[in-house]
């Protein structure tokens, strides 16, 4: 199979553009970017503060979970507390 030149010269582009001609303009502008971290965006604090906040969050859901398992009991002593009533699907003599 022979190529024919114009397929050849198709396929490695046009040698009667000169790369000067196409080439964009030079920019002018200096853009300067923040550094990477934490301290971009919206939400600029510093980085303990996420950390402190991962705790608070980590130590209430921990003791909303232990209040909802009887296991805390805030608020009441131990020799006060009422009985808890009696549950209404328990079988009655």
């Amino acid at each position: 199979m022979q190529e024919s030149p114009s397929a050849s010269t198709a396929s490695t582009g046009s040698s009667s553009a000169s790369p000067e001609a196409t080439a964009p303009p030079a920019a002018t502008e200096i853009v300067t970017r923040p550094e990477p971290g934490l301290a971009r965006g919206k939400w600029e604090a510093p980085e303990w503060f996420f950390w402190v906040v991962l705790a608070a969050t980590v130590l209430g859901s921990l003791a909303y979970l232990l209040r909802r398992l009887g296991i805390l009991r805030l608020g009441s002593a131990k020799g006060e507390q009422d009985p808890l009533p009696p549950s209404s699907r328990a079988r009655r003599p």
